[in-house]
């Protein structure tokens, strides 16, 4: 699996969740030797007609498209603007391979259809605007682009990966997450699978996951996890991967059905609230 093409959307509104997420970008792009798609997508304005209350008339609904439309052409500047900041002075390895793209339309939708043809999908969480929309976005790119997302809290460094945890529990999910994330383990110098016992998967342990990587030229180390204390599986692991020294988390996302999240939590979703570090995930 080799990393082509970068995606990163930019939403216009929220300056440092998009630094985040487009600074990230440009730095996995400039290690993988990727190219960067910036994808900003524009609401179109005569849908927040929509949403208008009954008894307006029409001089009010004009008045409210009006509004829409200047704020989007002010978030799609924004966006732009920022684009052309972080892009004046790249490196050779990014040199001609950034690109801003805009779309028309609900983001989540175009992110779906657009994030198909795409090899990694960057996303920062730590909106401090519109914080449902995030993770609505999030949510999307996991769930319906078939493509690995790379969730950030902060602006990854230049070294990032050098020592990586990866949550293995057996799923196809887990799976996907390993593949997609084979060039960045290849460059690691330090990979270590951690296993919840109880959250195994049709009893394949990581010593079958280990032996996949060695396949591909990576040495990983495993570690499991047994008993809870009353701990979530979520808490053990990131706990786990921090006393690993990890900079960097793999996982497989969504792993288990809604009935089987409502009993006995979503691993998923609290890793996504809590945890600090890069997180690469595969649905």
């Amino acid at each position: 699996m080799s990393v082509k093409t970068v995606l990163v959307p930019l939403v216009g509104s929220d300056h440092t969740c998009d630094t985040t997420a487009l600074d990230s970008a440009l730095t996995v792009a400039s290690r993988l030797k990727a190219y960067v798609d910036a994808l900003h997508v524009r609401l179109d304005p005569r849908s927040a007609a929509a949403f208008v209350g009954e008894g307006m008339t029409s001089a009010m609904i004009e008045s409210v498209i009006d509004m829409a439309e200047k704020d989007s052409r002010a978030r799609r500047q924004t966006a732009l603007d920022l684009f052309n900041k972080k892009t004046e002075k790249l490196d050779k390895a990014l040199n001609g391979k950034v690109s801003f793209v805009e779309r028309q339309g609900n983001r989540e939708d175009v992110l779906l259809n657009y994030g198909r043809l795409c090899d990694l999908i960057v996303v920062c969480k730590n909106a401090n605007e519109e914080n449902t929309s995030n993770e609505m976005v999030i949510n999307a790119a996991l769930l319906e682009t078939g493509r690995p997302v790379l969730v950030v809290d902060s602006p990854i460094t230049k070294e990032f990966g050098k020592n990586v945890a990866v949550i293995w529990n057996g799923s196809a999910e887990s799976s996907r997450a390993i593949t997609h994330a084979l060039p960045i383990l290849k460059d690691a110098d330090k990979v270590t699978l951690i296993c919840a016992v109880d959250d195994l998967d049709d009893e394949l342990h990581s010593e079958e996951a280990v032996r996949y990587l060695e396949r591909h030229g990576i040495a990983a180390s495993a570690c499991e996890i047994r008993g809870s204390s009353g701990r979530t599986t979520a808490d053990l692991l990131m706990s786990q991967a921090e006393k690993c020294g990890a900079d960097f988390l793999v996982m497989g996302a969504y792993t288990r059905s809604r009935l089987r999240r409502l009993f006995f939590g979503a691993v998923t979703g609290e890793i996504l609230e809590k945890c600090k570090l890069p997180v690469l995930m595969a649905h």
